[in-house]
């Protein structure tokens, strides 16, 4: 090993073994101690490293975890929340989202949903982004984790291969709630718009079947070819409409009415359920900072006894 004499500055040679003892200059017979070569390659190799990550991070060649960041600037988790606390999905169309809450020690609330992993237990489910779809009939856990915390919740599916039948009042109504078509500006006007008029926000789903299927027949639906029906073409934009766009054809709500279509516009029979309640959650949120947000899922309850998860409705 190589160093300079502290006193002289002149170059001693000096063997491994005398690192970290009081030696003598050969020189100019000052004395000093020798520096200690393992904790100056450890201090080196450190820097070094330290700096060729921040080289490849900034060349792209390194990317952080998402929440890398995130654990050393927000405060700690005391606690997390999962909504709902339990899933039933009862045919194949049925589908629940999952909303993920974190509270933290100040009592400030974040929507961690994106963030947080989703297992199943068993794979009766399919978990698309923060939605759970059946596959197979069962029993399960949802597993949610995020920055050390867990908490799972029950799942249960039936019928999971049965294709229930399509409602108008439960199905297609709320396609045209959602898309704005039975708003007062649109087909819900008194005189409805260019010749077609529904209920104001669907309040008489009955006059609204009969408009649509009744008059005009064979204008509005095509049972013979349901993909070429005008209240479908005009809503995607495919011949021209003075509402524009409303959906697309990849879209839940064009799959919806289309169905409905090919099973030959059923109309409701006398006992169809009725939604008796709504269901927001989470129910609390504190948020801090501008641009703060918290999604929010949404169940609805029916005259019947069943539920089901009208968030994209």
């Amino acid at each position: 090993m190589k160093i300079v004499c502290p006193h002289c500055q002149r170059h001693l040679e000096l063997a491994n073994a005398v690192t970290g003892e009081a030696i003598t200059c050969s020189h100019c017979q000052g004395g000093f101690v020798a520096p200690r070569l393992a904790k100056t390659k450890r201090r080196l190799v450190w820097t070094l490293g330290a700096l060729l990550g921040c080289i490849a991070i900034a060349a792209g060649l390194v990317k952080l975890r998402p929440d890398f960041l995130e654990r050393f600037s927000t405060p700690a988790i005391s606690e997390l929340k999962v909504f709902p606390d339990s899933i039933h999905l009862r045919n194949r169309d049925d589908r629940q989202s999952v909303v993920v809450q974190a509270v933290q020690a100040d009592g400030v609330t974040r929507d961690v949903t994106a963030k947080s992993s989703l297992r199943l237990s068993t794979p009766l489910a399919r978990v698309d982004g923060q939605t759970l779809l059946p596959v197979a009939d069962g029993h399960a856990k949802l597993q949610v984790k995020y920055r050390g915390k867990r908490i799972s919740i029950p799942v249960q599916v039936e019928n999971a291969q049965h294709e229930p039948t399509v409602s108008f009042t439960l199905d297609v109504m709320p396609v045209f709630m959602k898309a704005g078509c039975n708003a007062g500006a649109c087909h819900g006007s008194s005189r409805g718009k260019d010749g077609f008029r529904l209920s104001l926000f669907g309040y008489d789903p009955e006059g609204d079947y009969f408009r649509l299927t009744r008059e005009s027949i064979g204008r509005r639906i095509n049972l013979s070819v349901p993909e070429e029906s005008l209240v479908l073409e005009k809503a995607t934009g495919s011949v021209p409409h003075t509402g524009g766009e409303r959906f697309t054809r990849d879209s839940k709500m064009y799959g919806s009415l289309l169905r409905w279509l090919q099973a030959g516009a059923p109309k409701d029979t006398t006992n169809v359920a009725r939604a008796v309640s709504l269901e927001l959650m989470p129910r609390q949120a504190v948020l801090e900072g501008e641009g703060s947000q918290q999604r929010l899922t949404v169940r609805a309850r029916y005259s019947d006894g069943t539920d089901r998860d009208v968030t994209p409705l």
